[in-house]
C-alpha cells in the first residue's frame, strides 16, 4: 500500500478536500498527515517540518507538501523525485531540503495541459498536486508528468561569526515555544543570549525550572529552550527572527 504524506498551511477543512481528491482517484492508499498548522505562507517553516520528517517514511513515499504564497502566479508546479522518495508541490524551495537530505534530487514540471487540469487560480493543492500525487501512486513516473526542470532552491542560511559570538537565525518555532535555529554544532563555549546564560545540556530535565538553556533537537539542529516554560515568549521571539549568541569564557 503506498503512503502518502500531507503538509500544508490550510489549517482546518482544506485538506479534507485534498484527501478527497486523492481517494477518488486511487482507494489502496494510506494518507499520513504530517502537519495542516505551518504558520500561514511560511514556506521556511514548511520546508524545516518536511525535512525533519521525510527521512522516516518508506522508500515509495509520495509528500504531498503545500506552503505556496505564489499559488495562481508563474511559479511552476513540481514532482521531485530523490532517494526513493516522490515530493509534489510549488516550486518555490519547500521540498528541496527534505528531497536534498534522501538523495540526489531530480525535478520535473507538472504540465496543467498535458495532464487535462484546469484548477482553480487559489487551490492547486486540491486542483494539481492531489491529482498528481494519485498519479504517482497509481505507478506513473515524474517524469510522466512533464519536462525536466532545475527546481527553485531554499536555504535556511548559515550562522557566522560576530565579535562577540554567533550569529544565527530562528527558523521555526514548535508548539513548545522551543527556537529551533540553523545551527548544527553546539557553542564551543558558554553563551549568553540577551544577557541571559544558556545552560547548554542534553535533555531539557538537566535544567532546572523555567531556566534557559540550548540543546541539540532531535531534529539536528540547536534551539534555545525554557525548561517547563515557552523560550519565544520569554524572548519575544518568531520565525525568522536573527540572533546572536555572545559567548564567554567563564562559566556559572
Amino acid at each position: 500500500m503506498t503512503i502518502i504524506t500531507l503538509l500544508s498551511d490550510f489549517g482546518s477543512f482544506y485538506p479534507a478536500a485534498v484527501k478527497g481528491v486523492i481517494l477518488s482517484r486511487v482507494r489502496d492508499v494510506t494518507l499520513v498527515d504530517i502537519a495542516h498548522d505551518i504558520a500561514p505562507q511560511d514556506v521556511k517553516a514548511g520546508a524545516f517540518a518536511l525535512l525533519s520528517t521525510a527521512m522516516y517514511f518508506p522508500s515509495g513515499t509520495i509528500h504531498l507538501a503545500v506552503v505556496d504564497p505564489g499559488v495562481g502566479s508563474e511559479r511552476l508546479s513540481i514532482a521531485v523525485e530523490s532517494g526513493g522518495h516522490f515530493f509534489v508541490g510549488p516550486d518555490n524551495g519547500l521540498l528541496i531540503p527534505a528531497a536534498e537530505s534522501l538523495g540526489k534530487p531530480r525535478a520535473y514540471e507538472i504540465s496543467l495541459k498535458l495532464l487535462g487540469l484546469r484548477p482553480s487560480p487559489t487551490f492547486h493543492g486540491r486542483d494539481v498536486f492531489a491529482p498528481a500525487a494519485a498519479l504517482l501512486a497509481q505507478g506513473r513516473h515524474p517524469q510522466d508528468l512533464g519536462p525536466e526542470i532545475r527546481p527553485k532552491c531554499l536555504s535556511f542560511g548559515a550562522p557566522r561569526r560576530t565579535k562577540k559570538g554567533i550569529e544565527a537565525a530562528v527558523i521555526y518555532v514548535d508548539r513548545f515555544g522551543n527556537l529551533i535555529t540553523n545551527m548544527r554544532n553546539p557553542p564551543p563555549r558558554q553563551v549568553r543570549f540577551k544577557g541571559i546564560r544558556l545552560k547548554a545540556v542534553e535533555t531539557y530535565s538537566q535544567a532546572k525550572r523555567i531556566e534557559p538553556l540550548i540543546t541539540v533537537g532531535s531534529h539536528g539542529f540547536l534551539e534555545i529552550a525554557v525548561n517547563k516554560g515557552s523560550a519565544a515568549e520569554a524572548f519575544g521571539l518568531k520565525a525568522g527572527d536573527r540572533i546572536e549568541l555572545e559567548e564567554s569564557d567563564c562559566s556559572e
